[in-house]
């Protein structure tokens, strides 16, 4: 073979090895024709889950309101609703026991027949030599009353310990007397002790302190139970004892409305008069019972006194006037009033056992107290009773009081509806 020819014959060769890389770069064939293209493999899909939709919330119910907390002044509305004639009036008295250490019988046949929802303790009812000062005997007595008549709604039972000379009980150390107290400082730890003393015994009232205010203390009927001749002494000492008799867990009753300062008679006897005009009395007199509010006197005790400024008719513990007109109204005091003692010559002298407790309940008063006079307290009950049967006392007036007098008891432990 000539070189030329071989020359050219490698040359092809070259050639058509090239054309045949450039064909299997480009997945050409080498004629040119396009090739099958290799299907792929078929491959089942696993069907598309649908997405788990996120859980939806339940929608949260409206909380369920707490019951509301009736008011329990609605409570004892209610409660009052379903009580007695007998069983209302009952809660307006507040009478004198016969007994020490033991009640007279006597005395408990009448508490059997009479649910009476308050009584007093009296010096008749303390035995000072008990080895006690009177306390023990006082404890035993009213165990006694309490496991011969249990009361459906608790009684309020009473003294009146003041300091000074009325004390009722013998107590070690002596008390002194509220004039000679050194301010509130003392006389908050003093009436503390008292309080819890009188608790102890099972007295849950103290009818004190005493809130009459006077120019010249000592030369009235009352002397050394008088705070003060200043008026912001008798409110700061005076609220301090309230304060006290309430940290030992005691009512306090401010007395004896609206002011027994201002006249040197004695109201035991008959019936004094004062002759301040009324601006005199707002600004000095009134005043000092608008402080013993303040300060959260439970009860306030209406005087056996005319004040003809302030009613022209009736003494205080019989006005309308006075008691709601004044000490409700104006001074705002929406606790217990209740009557200084009914056998009084202030009151006597001017009115029957009967009318009197009548009149007091329709002034706006809520308890008429008495002292052991079975005929006495036999009386009030009756004319309370032909009153409240007659209409001449309405079962709105009624119920007003009984309400007082319950809810008195309720805040401190003494009745639960």
């Amino acid at each position: 073979m000539k070189k030329g020819d071989e020359m050219i014959k490698r040359i092809s060769a070259a050639f058509l090895a090239a054309i045949f890389c450039f064909c299997l770069l480009t997945g050409c064939s080498p004629s040119g024709a396009v090739p099958d293209e290799t299907p792929e493999a078929h491959v089942t899909e696993e069907p598309t889950a649908a997405p788990t939709p996120e859980p939806t919330e339940e929608p949260t119910p409206a909380p369920t309101p707490e019951p509301t907390e009736e008011p329990i002044e609605s409570v004892i509305l209610r409660y009052v609703g379903g009580m007695t004639d007998a069983e209302k009036i009952g809660e307006l008295v507040m009478f004198g026991c016969g007994g020490k250490t033991e009640p007279d019988p006597k005395f408990i046949a009448f508490l059997s027949e009479h649910p009476v929802g308050g009584l007093f303790i009296g010096t008749e009812n303390i035995d000072k030599d008990d080895g006690s000062g009177g306390f023990d005997s006082v404890k035993k007595l009213i165990a006694a009353i309490e496991e011969s008549c249990p009361s459906k709604t608790g009684r309020l039972y009473s003294a009146d310990v003041e300091g000074g000379g009325v004390v009722r009980f013998g107590w070690e150390p002596a008390i002194k007397a509220p004039y000679y107290l050194n301010g509130p400082d003392e006389a908050l730890p003093l009436f503390t002790d008292i309080g819890k003393k009188l608790i102890d015994t099972g007295i849950n009232t103290d009818l004190a302190p005493v809130f009459d205010i006077s120019e010249d203390p000592l030369s009235t009927f009352l002397g050394t139970r008088i705070i003060s001749s200043d008026l912001n002494e008798v409110a700061s000492t005076g609220g301090a004892m309230i304060a006290g008799l309430h940290a030992g867990g005691c009512i306090a009753c401010a007395k004896h409305f609206p002011g027994h300062g201002a006249t040197e008679e004695d109201s035991h006897d008959h019936t004094p008069v004062v002759k301040k005009s009324a601006e005199a009395l707002y600004a000095y007199d009134l005043a000092a019972f608008r402080a013993a509010i303040d300060a959260g006197a439970d009860m306030i005790m209406a005087a056996h006194i005319s004040y003809p400024a302030l009613d022209e008719n009736d003494i205080a513990s019989m006005s309308k006037p006075i008691i709601t007109g004044i000490l409700r109204g104006e001074l705002g005091f929406d606790g217990v009033v209740i009557t200084d003692a009914m056998g009084m010559g202030g009151l006597v002298s001017r009115y029957t056992l009967e009318e009197a407790a009548v009149r007091f309940i329709l002034a706006g008063g809520d308890i008429v107290l008495c002292g052991n006079d079975p005929a006495a307290c036999e009386t009030i009950i009756d004319s309370l009773d032909r009153a409240v049967s007659s209409g001449e006392i309405s079962t709105e007036r009624l119920d007003e009081s009984v309400c007082r007098v319950l809810l008195l008891k309720y805040r401190y432990g003494i009745f639960e509806p």
